[in-house]
């Protein structure tokens, strides 16, 4: 049928995903699946246990392992990238020295896990070499870009690679959790979400042919305060909430269209965000999946679910699809593949390079917008204008990030990186921000960051 590697196989989230997914997609069914980390132990119980979850499901998959880059990707026809370099000991490392310097929760608070240290230069930098890799070993192959940082990542892949590449995320599922507090039907739900990944916006919501942006408005006036006050919402965990919390109302109130998903979170403003009390007043009661509570939380989460995994593979007379039943779990990277493969075409949300898909964002900018796929390839639906203040105060804003991060790797620009730091509205002085980048670049595991960034 077809043959899928999984860059970064180890990971606890993504690959069981894909497994389950993919044994649940019968026109993929007896594909190759080759699996590839660099952490052997992890390898061997995430092999284990697909080999076991296809037998189950009768999806008759043959599954590969190995820890060489170059054997995944020989023969590959489509290559998704879970990669997280150094995992996440170094990036709370990074967020401690940033907090010594006044900087609470580190630089870049809002949605701060994603970069993967300094300046995303560890995760860009593997990137490239994925991407130049592909070139040599499946030139026609399409790289599913699920690591992050999405945004800058695929933006710069696109530009800087010939291979054809496409970021996947699931956070504009978040409008669903706003169908269900309204009381919808989802099936009458109509939606266009657009933006930058981790940055988008409910652009059209329709309720039966009709505008439904009213009946969330009448929802804030009348319901949102005891929804806060309920035990409902006071008990939830931090990436329950969000999507309904009192800063997601405020920043529609501001910007004039409802946040989705981490942009509750990542466009909301620096006051928001500059205490655990402010958290937890627009985020929750734990203060939101950034803060110290809500991070910690999601940290334990991995670390059982991890401690599951190692169960599991250790007891083979256990029944998998008990524990993980057969259910799609949502997530996009199968169905795109399924799209292409098969020339099932479906309508995705993906991040695609522009090309006058969104008004006013240049086209060899990367958006994150719905798109038809099939058998032809990927094809963005029309979005148009949004509005102007959201263009403004975010959208251009947050496009001029992602160019100065890619312009301070690309160009290993030291004093970009301090420039970034300085416009932090808690930055102290030039100084202090001076400080911090060359305190972090100093760690053990930045040396190579320390070379590059001159």
């Amino acid at each position: 049928m077809t043959t899928i590697s999984i860059i970064g196989a180890g990971s606890v989230v993504f690959t069981g995903r894909l497994i389950v997914d993919l044994c649940l997609t019968k026109s993929l069914h007896n594909s190759t699946v080759i699996l590839m980390d660099i952490n052997r132990e992890r390898l061997n119980i995430m092999y284990e246990l697909a080999i076991r979850y296809s037998r189950e499901t009768e999806a008759n998959l043959v599954i590969k392992k190995t820890m060489d880059r170059r054997e995944a990707l020989e023969g590959s026809e489509f290559v998704v990238n879970t990669v997280k370099v150094g995992g996440y000991e170094p990036m709370e490392e990074e967020r401690r020295i940033a907090e010594k310097y006044g900087y609470y929760r580190g630089v870049g608070e809002r949605v701060s896990d994603y970069y993967g240290g300094i300046g995303a230069y560890h995760q860009l930098k593997f990137f490239l070499e994925l991407a130049t890799d592909m070139e040599k070993y499946c030139p026609d192959a399409w790289l599913i870009q699920a690591a992050n940082p999405v945004f800058e990542g695929v933006t710069l892949i696109h530009r800087m690679s010939k291979i054809k590449v496409v970021g996947v995320c699931h956070g504009h599922l978040g409008y669903k959790d706003v169908v269900r507090r309204l009381g919808l039907n989802e099936e009458n739900v109509r939606v266009t979400i657009a933006g930058f990944n981790h940055n988008v916006w409910l652009k059209d919501f329709l309720y039966k042919g009709e505008n439904a942006y009213p009946i969330l408005d009448e929802w804030i006036e009348k319901k949102a305060v005891d929804y806060w006050n309920s035990e409902e919402y006071l008990k939830s965990l931090p990436w329950e909430c969000e999507q309904m919390s009192p800063a997601a109302v405020e920043t529609y109130r501001l910007y004039g269209l409802f946040p989705i998903g981490d942009t509750v979170r990542s466009a909301s403003l620096w006051w928001f965000h500059k205490d655990l009390e402010s958290k937890k007043k627009w985020f929750g009661p734990t203060g939101g999946f950034d803060s110290e509570i809500g991070w910690t939380l999601y940290l334990n989460f991995l670390k059982e679910n991890l401690e599951k995994l190692y169960y599991l593979a250790s007891n083979p007379e256990l029944k998998l699809t008990e524990f993980y039943p057969p259910t799609f779990s949502g997530e996009q990277h199968i169905p795109l593949i399924d799209a292409i493969k098969n020339d099932n075409q479906t309508l995705l949300q993906l991040n695609i390079p522009n090309n006058g898909i969104i008004s006013g964002i240049p086209d060899n900018v990367v958006v994150e917008v719905p798109a038809l796929v099939d058998s032809s390839g990927v094809k963005g639906v029309h979005v148009g204008a949004m509005p102007k203040r959201i263009m403004l105060f975010n959208m251009i804003p947050r496009m001029l990030k992602m160019e100065q991060i890619l312009q301070a790797f690309i160009e290993g620009d030291r004093t970009s990186l301090i420039l970034m730091v300085a416009e932090d509205p808690r930055t102290l002085s030039f100084d202090n921000a001076k400080a911090l980048i060359e305190e972090q670049l100093s760690q053990s595991w930045n040396m190579e960051a320390l070379k590059h960034y001159k």
